[in-house]
Formats: structure tokens, sequence, C-alpha cells
């Protein structure tokens, strides 16, 4: 085996404020040869302080470099790569972050692959205060797994896009030998890069190597206004350098790509060195359109900072017009309407506060009923606002004013300052309609400083433990009044808390479900939850609370300060002493078995257990003599059983629960290690309880960071551990790293649950979730028989994984995602111990942007619900999907939104419409997610077809896209579908023995863009005739290229869209394609006296539809037009029959002959057209009859 190759990381360090964290990510690397160089560049000693100060691995050589001159960016990178004495290179900007696996799986790109130049993995941009920003185009995940690219065919698409899609200099691995060559010129003062100098000097390696992409976040790019590339001379040199770059890739040479947008690729373990590779091809510069297009639909894709992101989340969560239109009617539809009486404390006497308040109040969508202001000041009377002079006994005057309020059913605490949104009370009506258990609510807020919105708090639903552990749901609350005054009202005691007294006193009566949070933002305050939960008042009042609460349970109990003073820890003095059998599954792996049962043995004090080591067929010898010899000790404390389910984990756990004798059950990873002597009693100490069914603890790695055990379920996958990674010691999101509280599982490797809840539920699932998901099935099971699941982050074990450790076939860990999936997928989507605002791609608690559009607060649906996906914002993503979904929505017939990708699984429960529209799915790809939609969604699937793909003609850019044995993709994606829908009926008959429900709509033309357009007749000395359309009509255009020469004398040929180079000496005026919404205006100005709509004789073409005729009527032109399928009907235009040379040059003459006859042509075919084919009205019936359920 070859030795690893020395990586250098240097840092061309100038800029202290993050310097600490790029080098440490750069010392936490698990690579094992490596040097790191850090390269001073600042004129002061913060950055040689921090490296002093820093501690470095004995694996890693640390060297720092004071350069004896300010070098500046550029020549500091010079001086970082003359530096370096490893064979690859890694240049870490000082504000960037590596994660600790990034050379490990970058380096692979290298080893045994000499035509490799460039490895580069996933990036995240995050912002100052370390918080993660959307995705962009430039960091796009255009692969998955570790795959190679053509280095040359990637040019292509880098000059077409320029946009750098690859990799930012922090994220990508080189040759040093590299660096050394390319560097000097790119990086000359005054003649090289600065701004662009990542881009090009990819660009000078992949002229001579490939690509290698890891498809995993490898590192984080910091994106914040003291960067290199927000500085004003580095701004004001990107054009100029792109122009440079441009230049650049348009001299390259060698081999072309195999199309325009095309690219070769196969996956690294395919590509041996010394044998020909077996390219695939794939239409990357496609696909990046596709992302883009996703992209510039979501949240904050040019934001640099969280807070710029979050108020343009905040912004894009307002009703749209179709949504405020239906308000009367859901209203109308409600059993009965809540009477709100916002209560709001001004305790400050704080005028403009309460103002503010007020203000807030008199704005929202569904009014109060009436305001009552508690103040220490004197307010005059105001129309719905009944103003209290504050008591020297609140708790007193709060329970007067319970009694009093006998035209409130719900009261809203709220207080001088608070900001709420809009929409709040409108929200929390619905919810007292649509949840008639309810009798609590609270809500996510957000903060205010300086009038800015920060700090948004996403929480979970009612989560009892973590409750106990603070008041996490925060002041602001909306209580039902009857039921707190048969609760007796607020108690004397509890001081500000006094209210959360009374929510205890709810759920023990009523129980948890009387509590419910609504997942949106609505309140911000100055006085933010975090500020309010560390008020010392607050800290002094939250053991009480808490002491009463479990007082009148009756549970024996003592409460001690957890990790922060604001955290409670309880401990449950429980009577009865408990057995446990501890299990530990194992095969062969002889070293972390020892270490993990000699530690269990040592340290733990709890003596009340057995251990049961399950062999799974062990077969090393070392292993089968150490079980043996444990097996002849006859210990009743540690007994051997034997078994031999192969990879089936959970029969081999549900084998050893058969044999256990203890009171619970332990399932304990071989990987663990004890640290703590009382994590055993802490597990107990929360098992006991009679409401809890299973108890899960916190694994750490030998560094201090978290491996698991609480699960998020579809986190990264089908569950995942939030903060994984993360220090154990930081606090993490709402304190939640630190405190017990309920998951909705917790991962098998620490899972305590009582024997006869197991028993009773059946143990794991061996059948269908035998390797990796059969724990979290377990808890959600336990959950679903009315248990509550609880994570301690006081129960701590370390975690060594060996690189032997067993782990699941992707094809075994796919299926059973499948079968989780099916089983929970409403759980998952809504995990009650998260929040849908969170994102479910990192494990850190971020906020998830989302997409502009979308945005749904309500619980109930008044009108069909459309989820409309068109293949792309262009021509038939427009006609055949956005527009007909816009106008119907407009219209008040359906509510939804557009989305240009296929969402999760997660996001299509979340989202739970009624109809699906899928178009152009005629890729294996687009067809598979087809089936994904079907398994995971029961609304009505829509299959739009706009064209005959199964036979292209060859001259026909679509052509290539097409992939071998289209007809059975196109089949089977729609016989995945409930319904097809297209444009014509030459179509509906082409593919009628594919689906039994076909239907034909029309395309229309969009009023807003087609409607009072004007072009002018006669604006030149000859007659200007032309053709306007799309970029894949060189076989249509070839019928018409004799013509265009022939009559080059007698007419202005105008070509707009796409102009073979053959025609362009023969051409007048050549018009590129734009944009859709500027394409009408841009058609109609380009004033033709006549317009040409030749097309191919081919069973393609006779499918499609007579768009190009509506888009010439509409401007008022003349038409000539093939006389095939797609153009013949009512519409007044002039045919070629033969599609002959001779033809078309007849009927041209004919019409520039009577110039007046031809225009009255015109005018016939712009008022059919503006009367039969615009997209409203009547016409609307079209696409319901298509798209909406019989």
């Amino acid at each position: 085996m070859k030795p690893a190759p020395l990586v250098t990381i240097a840092i061309p360090a100038f800029n202290p404020q993050f310097f600490q964290t790029a080098l440490q990510s750069a010392l936490n690397q698990t690579y094992a040869n490596l040097e790191v160089i850090v390269c001073d560049d600042s004129g002061g000693n913060e950055i040689r302080e921090i490296v002093d100060a820093c501690e470095v691995p004995v694996s890693i050589r640390l060297r720092y470099v004071r350069n004896p001159q300010r070098l500046g960016f550029q020549a500091n990178l010079m001086a970082c790569a003359q530096e370096a004495s490893g064979d690859y290179l890694k240049l870490l900007c000082d504000d960037d972050q590596l994660l600790p696996e990034c050379i490990t799986q970058q380096i692979v790109g290298f080893i045994d692959h000499e035509d490799v130049n460039l490895v580069t993995g996933q990036r995240q941009f995050y912002d100052g205060d370390y918080i993660l920003l959307s995705d962009r185009v430039e960091n796009c995940c255009f692969s998955t797994g570790v795959t190679l690219f053509k280095g040359e065919d990637l040019l292509g698409i880098l000059e077409s896009s320029l946009v750098n899609f690859l990799s930012g200099l922090s994220g990508a691995l080189l040759r040093t030998r590299h660096a050394l060559e390319y560097l000097p010129a790119l990086t000359q003062i005054g003649e090289g890069f600065i701004a662009c100098l990542d881009f090009a000097l990819f660009a000078c390696l992949l002229r001579r190597g490939n690509l290698v992409v890891v498809g995993q976040v490898l590192s984080l790019e910091r994106l914040h206004p003291a960067r290199l590339s927000d500085q004003t001379p580095v701004k004001a040199a990107v054009m100029t350098e792109l122009d440079w770059l441009k230049q650049m890739l348009a001299l390259r040479s060698g081999e072309p790509a195999p199309a325009p947008g095309w690219v070769r690729y196969l996956a690294l373990a395919d590509a041996t060195e010394g044998h020909a590779y077996a390219w695939e091809e794939t239409a990357l510069g496609r696909q990046l359109g596709f992302i883009q297009t996703m992209v510039h639909t979501r949240v904050g894709v040019k934001s640099d900072s969280f807070v710029d992101m979050y108020r343009e989340w905040l912004s894009c969560r307002r009703l749209k017009p179709a949504q405020q239109r239906l308000l009367d009617a859901r209203l109308q539809g409600w059993s009965w309407r809540p009477r709100i009486v916002p209560i709001v404390l001004d305790s400050e006497g704080d005028v403009p506060a309460l103002e503010e308040t007020l203000k807030s109040i008199r704005h929202q969508t569904y009014a109060a009923e009436h305001v009552v202001v508690l103040s220490q000041l004197q307010h005059a009377p105001f129309d719905g606002v009944r103003h209290i002079r504050l008591d020297d006994e609140p708790v007193a005057q709060f329970n007067r004013l319970l009694a009093q309020l006998d035209n409130a059913d719900w009261i809203y605490l709220v207080r001088a300052g608070d900001r709420l949104n809009e929409l709040a009370l409108l929200l929390l009506a619905e919810r007292m309609v649509e949840m008639p258990d309810v009798r609590c609510l609270y809500s996510d807020e957000g903060g205010l400083r300086d009038d800015v919105s920060v700090e948004p708090v996403f929480k979970p639903d009612f989560n009892l433990d973590l409750m106990r552990s603070y008041p996490y749901v925060g002041r602001v609350l909306a209580l039902q009044r009857q039921r707190m005054i048969e609760l007796g009202g607020m108690q004397h005691g509890f001081g500000e808390l006094g209210v959360h007294d009374l929510v205890w006193r709810l759920v023990e009566s009523n129980g948890p479900h009387a509590i419910g949070h609504i997942a949106e933002v609505l309140v911000e305050s100055a006085l933010c939850l975090s500020q309010w939960l560390t008020q010392p008042q607050i800290i002094e009042q939250n053991p009480r609370v808490l002491a009463a609460h479990l007082q009148r349970l009756g549970a024996p109990h003592r409460i001690r300060a957890g990790s922060q003073p604001m955290i409670n820890r309880v401990d449950y003095l429980h009577d009865e002493p408990a057995m446990v059998s501890i299990v530990i599954a194992t095969r062969d792996e002889l070293g972390s078995l020892e270490r993990c049962v000699e530690s269990l043995l040592e340290k733990t004090a709890c003596q009340r257990y057995e251990v049961l080591i399950v062999d799974n067929g062990s077969t090393a010898v070392d292993a089968c003599n150490w079980l043996s010899a444990m097996e002849q000790m006859g210990s009743d404390k540690l007994r051997v059983l034997h078994c031999d389910h192969g990879d089936n984990l959970a029969a081999v756990q549900n084998f050893a629960a058969g044999h256990a004798r203890g009171d619970y059950l332990l399932f304990l990873s071989p990987y663990s290690i004890v640290v703590s002597p009382d994590w055993l009693d802490e597990l107990l100490n929360h098992a006991q309880r009679p409401e809890v069914g299973v108890v899960g603890g916190r694994l750490v790695s030998p560094q201090g960071r978290i491996e698991g055990t609480a699960q998020v379920l579809g986190l990264r996958g089908a569950v995942g551990v939030p903060n994984r990674g993360e220090l154990l010691n930081t606090s993490g999101y709402m304190q939640r790293q630190q405190t017990v509280q309920n998951f909705s599982a917790v991962g098998i490797d620490c899972l305590l649950v009582r024997k006869k809840v197991f028993d009773d539920l059946h143990g794991l699932d061996e059948q269908n979730l035998a390797q990796a998901l059969n724990g979290a099935d377990f808890c959600l099971r336990v959950k679903q028989s009315g248990y509550l699941v609880v994570w301690t982050p006081y129960a701590e074990l370390m975690r060594v994984v060996p690189s032997s450790a067993f782990t699941p076939a992707p094809k075994v860990l796919q299926a059973e995602q499948k079968s989780f999936y099916q089983r929970w997928l409403p759980v998952i989507a809504r995990d009650p111990a998260y929040n849908p605002n969170l994102s479910l791609g990192t494990s850190n608690f971020s906020l998830e942007p989302g997409f502009k559009d979308g945005w749904d607060p309500f619980s109930r649906q008044l009108l069909p619900k459309i989820l409309a996906i068109p293949i792309n914002t262009t021509a038939v993503g427009h006609y055949r999907v956005a527009q007909p979904f816009r106008e119907l929505e407009a219209a008040g017939r359906v509510v939804g939104h557009l989305s240009y990708h296929t969402p999760t699984d997660i996001d299509l429960e979340r989202c739970s419409p009624d109809v699906i529209v899928l178009q152009g799915r005629y890729s294996q790809n687009a067809v598979d997610e087809v089936e994904r939609v079907k398994n995971c969604s029961h609304a009505l699937r829509i299959f739009e077809l706009d064209d005959y793909v199964i036979d292209v003609p060859k001259k026909n850019a679509h052509l290539r896209k097409a992939e071998v044995g289209v007809d059975k993709i196109v089949r089977r994606g729609i016989g995945l579908c409930d319904r097809v829908v297209v444009s014509t009926q030459p179509l509906a008959d082409a593919l009628r023995d594919m689906h039994h429900d076909i239907r034909v709509v029309p395309n229309m033309l969009a009023p807003h863009l087609w409607t009072g357009l004007t072009s002018q007749r006669r604006t030149s000395r000859k007659p200007r005739v032309g053709w306007g359309g799309g970029t894949s009509h060189d076989g249509d255009l070839a019928i018409i290229a004799d013509v265009v020469r022939l009559l080059a004398n007698e007419v202005e040929w105008v070509f707009f869209g796409m102009c073979p180079p053959a025609l362009r000496p023969f051409v007048h005026e050549f018009h590129p394609s734009i944009g859709l919404e500027a394409y009408p205006a841009k058609l109609a100005s380009l004033n033709l006296d006549l317009a040409l709509a030749p097309l191919e004789f081919h069973i393609f073409n006779d499918c499609k539809s007579n768009l190009r005729l509506l888009e010439y009527g509409a401007c008022g032109y003349p038409v000539i037009c093939t006389d095939t399928e797609a153009y013949r009907g009512y519409l007044p235009c002039t045919k070629v029959v033969s599609n002959s040379t001779e033809e078309w040059l007849e009927a041209i003459r004919m019409h520039l002959s009577d110039p007046d006859a031809s225009y009255r042509m015109g005018d016939a075919l712009r008022e059919e057209v503006l009367r039969d084919y615009m997209l409203k009205g009547n016409n609307l019936n079209y696409w319901a009859e298509g798209w909406l359920p019989d």
C-alpha cells in the first residue's frame, strides 16, 4: 500500500477576524500526512498570536511565515505555493473553513489518476455570524458520488455561462507544481487576475487535465463585508477579468465536446488509469439552466447576510392576491368566529412602545374583539381599546379581568413593544376553529433590533420535557378564557411565570394535546425570547413553577440547575430499583468490544445490570477465543449468547431481548466507551417515569464533538443527528444541546426501553428494517402507543467507530428508507420535535430559506390545490403549465404554486396537493421521479406533453436530448399517471394506446403579454419578410433556405431566435432570442409585412400545435405556413402544400403583389386569435377540465 502523499494547506492570512476558525479547521483534518502553512500578510500581531496559542495535533506540521513586507493577496498566494512542501496544495482563504473530512475525501481524486488536475467538493456559503445562507448557482450540486469529468468539455460550459460553479479557492485541491506553473502569470500585479483568480486558475488546469467532483459539502465559504471580493477595486475588476476569461476560453484547442452544452463523465471508481475510459455523456449546460431557474425561485440567493435573507423570507410570508380574495369565503366556512381580546401589558409606561403594539393590532386582517391595556399611566380612551390602571396585585387583577371579559372567547397576552404580524389573529382564530381540543396556543417569534427583524425562534410543538427544562413557549400566549376560569385562574407565588403555572395545570388536566403551536412568526419584539429567559426573575421562578407542577402530579423529585442557570435538571426520586439488561451485539471486532465492556464494568456506578454480549457469527480467532473465555467465566453479570443472523441487526437485538432478565433493555453499540459513572443512572432517571417509553443518551467523539443519539426525522435522509459535529459544550439552538427534551426518535446505539413496552410492540422490525432504521421505527411505534421518547445530554458516552465497521449497502438503505417513508411519511414531514421552517439539509437548526412562492399558512383548503411543475420558464413551460396555472389561480378556480423542481417526499407531504402536473417527463431520471411522486402522494397525477418526443426529426436539436428507448420511457411515465394532457388531437391519437384518459387542451396566449401589440407596415423600401421562434428549428428553416437566397435582393429578411449560419449573408436583420416576458413585444416590433411558418413533413410536426400562427396573429402579421396537421383549421393564412421552393416562392410573391389583401388577411388572423385563443374567461374551462378531478 502506497504511503499517503503529503498535502499542504496554505493560508494566505491578512484579516484576523475569522482566521482562528480557518486555522482550526485545517488542524481538525482527519487526513494523516499534512502540513499547514500560514503566510501572514497583516500589519499586526494578532495572526501570530493565534498561531502561537493553538494546539497542534502531533500528526500535523504547522509553520508560520511572516512576510517581510505587505505583499497583497496575489503575491501572498504565490508565497504560499512557494512555501509548500506537499505534492498537493489546498489554498485556504483566511475567512473560510474546511470540514474535517475535506482532505481525506479530496485526495482520493488524485491517487492513481495522473490525468486529474483539479479536485473540488461542494461548498456552502455562510455569513459573518456563522449562519448558513441560501444556495446559489455558484455552489450548486451538479453531480453525486465521486465523479470524473472531462476537463476540456467543461471549458465550453464555463465559456457560455461565465459562472464559476466549480468551487472557490478554498474548496479546491490541486497539484503544487501546477500552482507554481500557473500562478506567476495569473497573479501579475496590474495585469493578472484578482476578482476571478480562482476561475482563471481552474480554466488553466482544465485545459490540460480532468476534474474530479466529490458530491458532498467539504468547505464553508464566508460572505461578509470585509471579504476581498467585496472591496471596491476588486468589484471594479470583475467585468474586465470576465472579458479576459472569455478570450482565454475562446482560444482553447483540443478535442471538442460531444455537443454544445454536453460533457463526458464517469464514476471515479470506474476510471482505471492505463485503460480507455468508457465515458458517459450528460447535458450539463441544460442541467445548470434548470438549476439556475430553480435557484432564482428561492429566497435569499443574493443575500450576503442572514439579516438580509431573513428579511426576504419574511416578505414572502404574505397572502397572495388569490389567497386574499378567498378570505371572506374562508371565514364564512368556519363553524364559529372566535372572539379574541389581546391584553397588552405596559408595565414600564412606555408610550411609543404601546402605540407600536396597538398599531399592529389595528392592522390585523382578522380584527380583535377589543383590546385591554394594563398600564401604570393614565391613557385617553380610544375606540376599541379599554385602558385599566395596573394594580399592585397583578394576579388578583388578572383573575378579575378573566371573569369580566365575557365578550372574549380567547385572550392573547402581549407586551407594549410587541409587533404582531398582520395575520397573527387570523391564524390564531383559524387554529381555534380547526383544533377544537386546544386550549392554549403559542407561536414562533422574532426579535427586533433598531427596528430590524432579527433572531427568529422556531420552536418545536409542545415538548413536555423541554418545557420542564425551561419555559421555551415564551411569554406571548393565547389562552381560552373559559378553561382558564375553570382552572381557577392564576395563582400567587410565581411572579411573571404565573401564566406558565396555569399552562402546566392545563396540561395536567387536559393533556399535552391541549397546547397548540403555530409554526409561523406571529410576533416580533425588542425583548426577544433569549433576553426574557435570562431575566433574574424568570431564572428564579422557573424551578418553583416546575416544582409545583411535579408536586401536583405526586412525582417525588429534586431540581438542580443544568448547564446554565435558566435550565432545570430534574432528578426523579423513584422508589423501586430497576434491573437493566445491556445488550451489546458484536461480530469479530474484538478491539472495540473489549474497550466497551471493560469501560462499562469499570466505570458504571449503577450496579443493577447484566451484560448480554450477542455474538452474531464471529469467525475471527481472537474474537472467538475471547468470547469463549467470557462464556466460561459463568458470571450472572455477563453472559454470552450466540446467533447467526448475518446482517439482520434487528433480528440480533430481538434474539437478545428474548434472553434478557432485566426490567429494562439497553441496546448499546460495541463502539461505545463509558466515560461518566452516572450515565446509566441518568437513563433510568427518565425511563422509570410511567409516561416514558424510550430514553437515549448522548454520544460524543474523542475530539469532544456530537455523534448521536437524538434524531430528527427527515434530517439529511430518513433520520439524522441534530448538531452532529458540533462541540459538545456549546449550547446549541434554543439551548437544545444541553437540555433534557422529547425527540421523535433516538438512535439504537444507546437506547433504553422498558422490557414490557418492547415485548408489547413485538420488538424491532426485522422484516423490512433489518439494518439501519429499526431503532427510529421502534421509537415512532412507542410514541404512537402514547409514551414519550426522552433524550438526555447528561448520559454521555464516547463513540469510536473503526474504519472496518459494518455499513449497510446503499441499495439496502434505499429500500429501508422507502419502507420507512411509506409507514411514517406524515410524521416524518412534520416532526413535532423540530420545526417546518428549519432546514432538513443541515444538522444545526438553520432556517430553511425555501421558495419565494407557495407559502400557505392555513390548515384547511377551500379550493383544489395544484402543484404545477413546468419543465422550464421558457415557451413550453409557460404555455402549457405556468401561465394556465396563474390564470386559473387569478380567476379563483384553484390554489397552489409552481415549482421548477420535483419536491422531495417530505415537501410533497407538507404541501399535500390535490393535483400534481408533471410536464415533459421523457428521460429515465424524470420518470423515476414520477414513480417516487406516485409512491408518496395521493394527488391526481397529470402527465403533460406538448411534443411527440418518441420520433424527432433528424435535424431537430431535441434529437440529441432524446434517450435510447424513449418510447418505453414515455409509456412508463404515462402509465404512472392518472391522466394525460396534450396540446393537439393528433398527439392524443399518437399516444392513444398508452392511456385510457388523454385530454386535449389547446395552446392559448397570455392576455397580459399578447393583447395590445402594435406593429407597423411598409416601414422599409423593400417588404420585410421574416421568421421568429425557438432555437431548435434547423430542419424547418432548411425548407426555405433556397427561398431566402433567391429573394435576398427583393425583400429584407428578418430572423428572430435563430438563423442557420449558411443563411446569415442573405439576412438583413438577425435578432437573438430573448426572455419570454419581452418576446411578444419584440416579435411585434420586427414590423414584418409577411411572416413564414415552415414545418418539415414529419409526425413530430403533425403533432405540434398552431402556436406559431397564434403568435404571428397577435401581432397582426399575414402568414404563409406549411399545410400540415399543426396548422389545419379555420385560422386565415396561406398554406403551402408541397413545401417545395417553387410553391413557397409563388406564395410569397402572391402576398407581395397585393399587399393590401395580405394585410387584410393579417387583420383577420389577429381578430380570430384575440377572440378565440386568449387564456381567459371560458377558455379557462379547457384547463380546469384537463387538470381538475372529475
